[in-house]
């Protein structure tokens, strides 16, 4: 797997956790919303690609009838707003894939990915990071990333390594921060590598 692969599927995990804490504040909103009552109905959206999405009670799948908020009366929710353009701009890549008709547009891009050649994993990596910016830009989040400052970078040797917390661990990887850099590994790889093994697979 190439680093734009690895990219790619960290940003996907990324942009799911993201969109998870979307959800829970565009519920909030809409609960609080207007008369207090239409936090409980089913609303729905028009998709490109899927038809109308309604809730199906998981974050992995957060669909845009929870950005009521963002089509109410008055001054639209942030959240909310946020939510519904995201989800629409993930039907429209989604529907160029492969995949079952109405599955979860993340979960059929993060799919592609392995099968995807490195020029289109790489478009993929960056719609994807920024559209996960835009999501945390919104919610003030910091990104799904800790520090490994002990750690020097395998390939540069400064101590600016990463680690991504969204996702299955064996989906994890270390990124390397520091300028001109910016290597990428599978979590399990560096982690080898920092105790005295040189990581094998991308750099």
């Amino acid at each position: 797997m190439t680093p734009h692969h690895l990219h790619a599927t960290a940003a996907a995990w990324s942009l799911q956790a993201a969109l998870a804490a979307l959800q829970t504040a565009a519920v909030a909103a809409v609960t609080g919303a207007i008369d207090g009552s239409r936090g409980t109905a089913e609303y729905a959206i028009p998709s490109q690609q899927f038809g109308r999405r309604h809730g199906l009670g998981g974050h992995s799948d957060p669909t845009a009838d929870l950005a009521l908020g963002a089509w109410a009366p008055g001054r639209p929710d942030p959240c909310a707003e946020a939510l519904g353009g995201i989800l629409r701009q993930l039907d429209t890549v989604a529907g160029l894939l492969p995949g079952a008709p109405g599955m979860d547009p993340l979960t059929r891009i993060r799919q592609a990915i392995p099968a995807m050649s490195a020029h289109a994993a790489q478009r993929t990596a960056e719609a994807l990071a920024h559209l996960d910016q835009s999501a945390r830009r919104v919610l003030h989040m910091g990104p799904a990333r800790d520090p490994l400052t002990r750690r020097p970078c395998p390939g540069c040797g400064q101590r600016r390594l990463e680690v991504t917390t969204a996702g299955p661990l064996a989906d994890r990887v270390v990124v390397c921060a520091a300028d001109g850099c910016h290597a990428i590994w599978p979590r399990h790889v560096v982690l080898g590598a920092v105790a005295g093994a040189a990581p094998t697979t991308t750099n």
